[in-house]
């Protein structure tokens, strides 16, 4: 790694960490926040955005994300990704020691798969990583975005389509990182665009002269917005790691098709990868679907109690 990859991969691991900081913040505010549903977004809205803790959430995301563009204009998304991807144990550290949050021995299995599979990502790069300039046109970047668009908005509404009963269990927050995690992934990829553009054509074009910004802020908007709610019913540390398994997978197989950011050349390395990517999607397939419930006395009187509310 030369003097800017050094530099670059300092700036990335600080730009998620950053990130994680501020999604310890949204997880406090969601504590303080009334029941919020992805069926009522203007509700949604009001009691997020007129909240100064969440606010305050939102300052240290945005501090992350200039960060990150910063980083992207120094590093390959293959290079970035394992960086972004090896703070997670950050925040499941943080879930632990403040939330009070722990991981069944099957969640910790579906945690050390990815890690596994982000050193694999890492050591398919080789020797030689190439930075590219070039970004897709619009009917490439269409592709990208609109199925996350449909993706992110299943979720936030169907998240309120619930089985309720005696007998049902609350979900353990894959659904969420799921849809987070597919809208937050593909702001991130356009992030590296306006990283690009700015490259090539300065400041003004990558704030206002492509599409690219404009899709990082939407897609940030969508995906905060399941982050939230997911935040409010599960666990952070299940919602926080489906999501960085989701986008920074995303980062690496979509650069290739957005910013022809070259794979291996050697089948090696090229076997590698794709073995990363299979392992990846194994971690995100052994995450348990539902919260194990701990009968408690009352505990049935105050879950029929919020259900009549």
């Amino acid at each position: 790694m030369g003097g800017s990859d050094v530099r670059g991969a300092v700036l990335a691991l600080m730009a998620t960490l950053i990130y994680y900081l501020g999604f310890i913040v949204f997880r406090v505010a969601a504590g303080r926040m009334p029941e919020l549903r992805g069926t009522r977004p203007l509700r949604l809205l009001r009691y997020t955005y007129t909240d100064w803790l969440w606010l305050s959430g939102l300052v240290i995301v945005l501090a992350g994300v200039a960060t990150q563009v910063k980083a992207l204009t120094m590093l390959p998304l293959s290079l970035a990704q394992p960086i972004f991807a090896a703070s997670l144990l950050f925040i499941l550290f943080y879930a632990g020691v403040f939330f009070g949050e722990r991981l069944t021995g099957r969640e910790w299995a579906s945690v050390g798969l990815f890690g596994l599979a982000t050193a694999m990502v890492g050591a398919s790069n080789g020797r030689h990583e190439v930075l590219t300039s070039a970004v897709a046109g619009p009917l490439t970047l269409a592709a990208v975005v609109v199925p996350g668009i449909l993706v992110g908005v299943a979720v936030l509404v169907g998240g309120d389509i619930r089985t309720f009963g005696r007998h049902a269990r609350p979900l353990a927050g894959i659904a969420y990182g799921l849809g987070s995690g597919v809208s937050l992934g593909v702001s991130e990829l356009a992030l590296k665009g306006v990283a690009a553009i700015y490259n090539t054509h300065g400041l003004a074009a990558a704030a206002y002269g492509s599409p690219y910004p404009y899709v990082a802020v939407g897609m940030a908007a969508l995906g905060l917005a399941q982050l939230q709610i997911g935040l409010q019913r599960c666990r952070m540390s299940i919602v926080v790691s489906v999501l960085t398994v989701i986008a920074k997978t995303q980062l690496v197989i979509l650069g290739a098709v957005l910013y022809k950011e070259p794979w291996p050349s050697d089948r090696l390395l090229v076997a590698l990868r794709i073995a990363a990517f299979v392992l990846a999607g194994a971690a995100l397939v052994l995450f348990p679907r539902h919260e194990v419930v701990e009968e408690r006395p009352g505990a049935a009187l105050v879950s029929s109690a919020r259900e009549r509310a």
